[in-house]
């Protein structure tokens, strides 16, 4: 078993960094956490952490606790980590400046911090839309070309740009990178998943699926990774972590046989995708669009088919079926489930 270490957390108040705190405490670890004034701290009351105010944007306030925690782990003679998982997950038009600001600008800050403070290794958590995405049904891996740049998305661009900048930086710090892909689990927080299932048992599913595919797993299997990573992965290596690939009308027909919900009547054909995208932009304009705004239909309409091998070989991550991942976040949502099987 791997010796306990000292780590801090950014990002560790939201659904995927609350899961690894509380792996990485429930095994013998001292987690620190950095959160801003305004986060609810009430996620970890469960949890010993010890809090740094903080924030991605604020570079001495990410320097002071990365020196308290590399100062802790030398008196512990432990070693020091950072899990970087804070980010702001937006597909809204107005949330560009913040994101940059955020997710690229703030990795930056905290690579700095830890090499400056000489922590052992730093776990960055990116995204599997900072991958790329297929052009045709193959599986993609950590070898894809990234090609989402001209869909416009600022999530995946911003992302993007942050992996970029922990590749750099394992050259002199150890680094090492997941990529998740679309999360579900039962979570109180903000969680487009969560807001997707709980319309979906109300019976307002879509009626129309977008003709792409996406990439799945759940809460814990994604925390389960990001910890195999950070104790396992080689140094500039990126892992994808998915069980499945699932295109978007499965995906809708399975939330749909599990909550009782309304199926989609159709796919759309890919060849009309594209004129989707320019009318959402529009109407986004006049009415921000909140649920599908189009940044997240840029997204939708594109095949994220991606093969974990790497992760589950070298890392040895065992994944749980994604149905029993979706059976299991409906109940802990407190919705029925229809299909139920205990």
């Amino acid at each position: 078993m791997k010796a306990p270490g000292v780590v801090l957390v950014t990002g560790g108040t939201g659904f995927l960094g609350g899961a690894i705190v509380r792996r990485l405490a429930a095994r013998g670890d001292e987690v620190h956490v950095l959160a801003r004034a305004s986060s609810d701290r009430s996620v970890l009351d469960d949890t010993a952490v010890t809090w740094h105010a903080g924030d991605l944007t604020d570079a001495p306030s990410i320097r002071a606790a990365t020196r308290a925690v590399a100062s802790r782990a030398a008196n512990l003679r432990r070693p020091a980590q950072v899990v970087h998982s804070g980010a702001l997950i937006s597909y809204r038009t107005a949330d560009r400046a913040a994101q940059v600001a955020a997710n690229v600008e703030g990795t930056r800050l905290v690579l700095a911090a830890a090499a400056e403070s000489r922590v052992a290794r730093v776990l960055h958590v990116s995204s599997v839309v900072a991958v790329g995405h297929g052009t045709g049904q193959e599986p993609l891996d950590e070898t894809m070309v990234w090609n989402n740049g001209p869909l416009g998305v600022d999530y995946a661009t911003t992302k993007r740009q942050a992996e970029e900048l922990a590749v750099e930086a394992a050259r002199d710090l150890d680094v090492v990178i997941t990529n998740p892909g679309a999360i579900f689990g039962a979570w109180t927080g903000k969680s487009n998943t969560a807001k997707f299932l709980r319309q979906a048992s109300t019976g307002k599913g879509p009626l129309v699926a977008p003709p792409g595919s996406i990439g799945v797993l759940g809460i814990d299997d994604a925390a389960d990774g990001c910890i195999l990573a950070l104790d396992r992965g080689r140094r500039g290596e990126r892992y994808l972590l998915v069980e499945r690939w699932i295109s978007t009308a499965d995906l809708f027909r399975l939330v749909a046989a599990v909550t009782g919900g309304r199926a989609p009547l159709f796919t759309l054909p890919r060849f009309l995708w594209p004129l989707v995208v320019p009318v959402a932009r529009v109407v986004d304009r006049i009415h921000p669009l909140d649920m599908t705004p189009p940044q997240a239909l840029a997204m939708l309409g594109v095949e994220l088919r991606f093969d974990a091998r790497k992760a589950r070989t070298e890392l040895g991550w065992q994944p749980l079926p994604f149905e029993e991942v979706l059976r299991r976040t409906v109940r802990g949502l407190g919705l029925p489930v229809a299909d139920d099987r205990g």
